[in-house]
């Protein structure tokens, strides 16, 4: 009994083996007939590899714009989701301190607190006029500053005689562009007021427009310029999960609309820029699939005029015992490895296009400090899509291949 089971296992074994090496066999044709038809192959093949290029490149670039516009917005109005409620200006203290403790009664671990106040700065040479931005140590991460030189400010700059500084690209270069590892100091002016401070770091360019900016803890303000210099009382930011902010916007302005007459409402980018963002998307994928879709249609179009040179070596080939199946599976392995190959070549050379030190250089004058990685999807997608082609285009011309009669062919 176990002599027969083992037969039935080893049969099994020997169909699956057959089966393995028939696989093989047919895409060591495939290739040997890429080889042997290189120049045909190469030229049928330029059209899908600069597809798989717009294709993967085209998504990866819509990668890249979709960063721009994420971290731009963010800089500019605040992490996805940021909640802002105003200070009220003045006296009022009570409020001031009610509304300062919000952020800890609602649980809000991120927050930092945004006043704008107008200053200026004397040099050897010049007067330099600028605005301070009173803020806390969280700014940092809540408005994603990026620091060139140096670092931001941090809790213990507080106990500082000399306040901490934190200069954006535009006002250090009026500065005179000075090392800030030899701590450089400046002299703030506010009216009749006069305040050394410490430069400690230097912020990165968001735009070749920038204004000449600094940043400083919001807590030591009262040292350095007068409240009255003060557009507004400011106001406090807060990032909150994007899924709750619209109501915990509207929450606030139900509990303390009233009762302190402030306002809160949500900031950032994405409230007004998530339909801009979608549309891109749409627009960038729907180009990368026209443009490969053209590459495609010309792919098929030379394998079905290439057949029709083929039809003696087919003919030739049934001749010696060639069945439909192998003839069949043979014509289309040849697309599909083919495909592939020009696929990966075209995703490397999308990923040579996007992934270099210009492309960062430029990116990086844009106001993009934080890379991302070529999108492995894109590759994926690139790779699938230029297989699936290679399929398609080898269904027709190998289906065609199987209908050649061999005397026919043989005449041919």
């Amino acid at each position: 009994m176990s002599t027969v089971k083992e037969r039935r296992v080893l049969a099994r074994a020997s169909e699956s083996g057959g089966r393995s090496t028939a696989i093989a066999a047919m895409i060591v044709d495939a290739w040997n007939e890429l080889r042997v038809n290189r120049l045909r192959i190469l030229l049928a093949l330029v059209g899908i590899t600069v597809a798989v290029v717009g294709l993967t490149g085209a998504l990866g670039l819509g990668t890249i714009m979709r960063d721009m516009m994420i971290q731009t917005g963010e800089r500019q109005s605040g992490r996805t989701a940021t909640v802002t409620v105003t200070l009220p200006s003045g006296d009022e203290q009570a409020k001031r301190d009610r509304l300062e403790r919000l952020p800890n009664d609602f649980g809000v671990t991120s927050w930092t607190h945004v006043a704008q106040y107008n200053s200026r700065a004397w040099t050897p040479v010049a007067q330099i006029d600028f605005s301070i931005n009173a803020v806390d140590p969280s700014y940092e991460t809540l408005y994603r500053v990026h620091l060139e030189q140096g670092r931001f400010l941090v809790a213990d700059d507080a106990q500082r005689l000399a306040p901490a500084v934190v200069v954006n690209h535009a006002l250090w270069m009026q500065l005179g562009s000075p090392d800030i590892a030899t701590n450089p100091g400046m002299t703030l002016v506010s009216g009749d007021r006069s305040q050394q401070a410490v430069i400690v770091g230097v912020s990165s360019a968001m735009s070749e427009w920038d204004t000449p900016t600094a940043f400083m803890l919001y807590s030591g303000m009262d040292k350095v310029v007068k409240n009255e210099t003060s557009d507004s009382g400011g106001k406090i930011a807060m990032w909150v999960p994007e899924d709750i902010a619209d109501q915990f916007a509207q929450q606030l302005n139900h509990q303390l609309g009233k009762s302190l007459d402030v306002t809160a409402s949500r900031e950032d980018w994405a409230k007004f820029g998530a339909d801009q963002l979608a549309s891109l998307q749409t627009g960038v994928i729907a180009a990368a699939v026209g443009m490969f879709l053209l590459g495609a249609l010309g792919l098929v179009n030379i394998n079905l005029v290439t057949m029709q040179h083929r039809v003696r070596e087919i003919g030739i080939r049934r001749s010696y015992g060639a069945t439909s199946g192998r003839i069949f599976f043979g014509v289309l392995l040849e697309s599909v490895v083919a495909t592939f190959v020009a696929g990966l070549v075209g995703v490397m050379i999308a990923i040579a296009l996007l992934q270099n030190s210009f492309m960062e250089t430029w990116l990086e004058s844009m106001g993009v400090y934080d890379h991302s990685a070529f999108p492995i999807e894109a590759a994926l997608i690139g790779l699938a899509a230029s297989t699936v082609v290679g399929a398609l285009a080898g269904a027709l011309p190998a289906l065609k291949a199987t209908r050649v009669q061999i005397i026919e062919a043989i005449r041919f």
